[in-house]
């Protein structure tokens, strides 16, 4: 994979991707993160990777990986990516906003205030 995206960078997007879009693939980025998030509450099936295209596909692999051999939980690699502390929340969201309503720790909902991420992919890579 010659223009592979580095794995923090899919992370970045994959994270955008869920948290501003609605399609399936959007569904399929939410589902995949919260399974890396904390995979004994949000179980993956992996054959909803079919429903993305070759690029998305290959960020979710790159994910994938990176969470295989996990040096920092994802949430904790955003909010050093972000300068922030909010994703723990920003996580039971998106598992809120997709349905996994009954898996979700709803009383972290309500310390999740808006804010607009920018896309990963057509910013400069981040150090």
């Amino acid at each position: 994979m010659n223009d592979a995206i580095a794995p923090e960078r899919a992370l970045a997007y994959f994270f955008y991707l869920a948290h501003g879009h609605c399609h399936s693939a959007a569904k399929v980025a939410a589902r995949l993160l919260l399974n890396c998030y904390n995979g004994h509450r949000f179980q993956f099936d992996v054959t909803d990777l079919r429903l993305l295209d070759q690029k998305h596909l290959d960020m979710a692999l790159q994910i994938m990986r990176m969470d295989a051999h996990c040096t920092r939980e994802v949430h904790d690699r955003l909010n050093a990516m972000y300068g922030r502390t909010d994703f723990g929340p920003r996580f039971e969201h998106l598992a809120w906003k997709f349905g996994l309503k009954g898996k979700c720790k709803k009383d972290w909902l309500t310390a999740v205030e808006p804010v607009t991420f920018p896309d990963p992919l057509s910013e400069p890579a981040a150090h």
